[in-house]
């Protein structure tokens, strides 16, 4: 008899100055629907959001940025995780994303970039299968 598979564990989170969480909330439904677990966590230090993801044993991390200093605040984030001994966790971000950040957002290690306006299985399909390499 096959083991069943545990669900996939997500941690989305945003900054507590950050008003606008309509779309992690909705981002948190479909993925909520589509099967995974997740965990919402509002941070006011990215060090809290690689602390959550080390206690709650996620297989993604997913980063929403309506208010700008996404490059400085994932670059700490993955300081964080490194330092945590989770830095093989992969990381998602999305949100207001300039177009000059992709390049080296992408540098310091992040998986996926979503801007705005992506469908929504496209985003559920890019966390599955996020979850499924890490668990590997």
């Amino acid at each position: 008899m096959e083991a069943r598979r545990q669900r996939p564990r997500v941690l989305l989170a945003k900054s507590f100055i950050d008003s606008h969480d309509r779309a992690i909330e909705t981002i948190a439904k479909v993925l909520r629907d589509a099967g995974m677990e997740v965990i919402l966590l509002d941070y006011e230090l990215a060090q809290q959001v690689g602390s959550a993801a080390d206690q709650e044993d996620v297989d993604v991390i997913g980063v929403s940025f309506m208010s700008g200093g996404q490059v400085e605040v994932t670059k700490e984030l993955f300081r964080s995780m490194r330092e945590l001994g989770v830095g093989d966790i992969p990381v998602v971000v999305g949100g207001t994303i300039r177009p000059f950040d992709v390049e080296e957002l992408e540098g310091t290690g992040v998986k996926a970039i979503f801007r705005g306006g992506e469908p929504l299985d496209s985003i559920v399909k890019t966390f599955a299968d996020l979850a499924e390499q890490s668990r590997n």
